[in-house]
């Protein structure tokens, strides 16, 4: 997210994994887009420590006012979420999320937080302030039988049931009654905004979705719960039965789903598949096709859609298509003992 800039920057940063014991491949990319700076992050791991070495997990994290929290949580999510027992996913995840806050509070993590300032175009710093940087977080927990996501904001998880969309989460915005109740207890409002033809609903005049991580100012009421705030961490957490349809679960942020439905980009990514197993390419092409045909030409001649960050990431849950996430790079992290079963190094 962020103000818009005076040409595109289409340079895109790429790569994929793919682990052969879970039958899994990813690929992804990231594209800066007509924004001053890049402000999404994400990751992607074969599997979490400790007792969640059965669980793959992938995240896309879109930050807004700064690109700090989004990268913070790309460093301390995935280890808050295995802290906490493997046998109660959700409470793990919805206090790895809210966990994010506490830490993002402490004094001691704000050089850590700070050392994450990006560079504009320009090359010139832009130093935030913490208390207004934020980002979505949605995330998706791979294991043998089921998917588990984890959803704060509007960034979405999609699955591909036999060619057919599947919303794996809700995108949290203002318009939402239970989370404009939310808003109105705390004491926020929700504001009514037109800017040409296109209608917006933000959080006191500023913030156009309802859950995020970080954005304390939102978050200072110590009367409430972190689910009760004018802004809220708490994550949706939704358990799926996977079947032997699924094809594959895409996770990509609000600058792609402005662009297209659901539905449109499953079409799309399911058009490419066969093609790029039969030239053995990269998943991660797919995912730049994906960001260049959201991408918009002209700002202006679009009203802005089209022209935010972009950050999409496709995980294949069936090897029919065949292995086809040849590395170029890696975010998956295996440990030294996993590399006898995960062949992302």
């Amino acid at each position: 997210m962020g103000q818009a800039a005076g040409a595109a920057v289409t340079h895109k940063d790429s790569g994929n994994g793919h682990c052969s014991l879970k039958q899994l491949s990813w690929g992804f990319s990231s594209m800066q887009g007509w924004r001053p700076r890049m402000e999404d992050s994400h990751f992607a791991f074969a599997h979490l420590d400790g007792d969640w070495a059965d669980t793959a997990a992938f995240a896309v994290l879109d930050g807004h006012g700064g690109r700090e929290v989004a990268f913070f949580c790309q460093h301390r999510l995935p280890s808050a979420i295995a802290r906490h027992p493997r046998a109660d996913p959700e409470a793990a995840l919805r206090k790895a999320f809210e966990g994010m806050d506490e830490l993002l509070c402490r004094p001691e993590e704000q050089s850590y937080l700070q050392s994450f300032t990006g560079a504009t175009r320009n090359g010139s710093k832009m130093l935030s302030d913490a208390r207004r940087v934020g980002c979505t977080a949605v995330v998706c927990l791979v294991q043998s039988e089921r998917l588990i996501v984890a959803n704060a904001g509007d960034s979405r998880a999609v699955l591909s049931r036999e060619g057919f969309a599947v919303p794996l989460s809700e995108d949290h915005k203002p318009t939402l009654p239970a989370e404009r109740d939310r808003i109105q207890k705390a004491g926020g409002v929700v504001e009514r905004q037109q800017i040409g033809k296109f209608i917006q609903h933000r959080v006191n005049g500023n913030l156009n979705l309802s859950r995020t991580i970080g954005d304390l100012d939102y978050k200072r009421n110590s009367a409430l719960r972190m689910s009760e705030q004018i802004i809220s961490s708490t994550p949706d957490v939704t358990h799926f039965q996977r079947e032997a349809r699924d094809d594959f679960v895409l996770l990509a942020c609000d600058g792609i789903w402005e662009a297209m439905s659901s539905q449109d980009v499953v079409d799309f990514v399911n058009q490419r598949l066969k093609k790029h197993a039969a030239a053995e390419g990269p998943l991660s092409n797919i995912m730049e096709e994906l960001l260049d045909h959201c991408l918009a030409p002209d700002l202006a001649a679009s009203g802005g859609v089209g022209g935010d960050n972009m950050t999409a990431l496709l995980v294949l849950l069936q090897p029919r298509f065949g292995l086809i996430s040849q590395a170029q790079s890696t975010t998956s992290h295996c440990s030294p003992k996993a590399t006898a079963w995960c062949s992302c190094h």
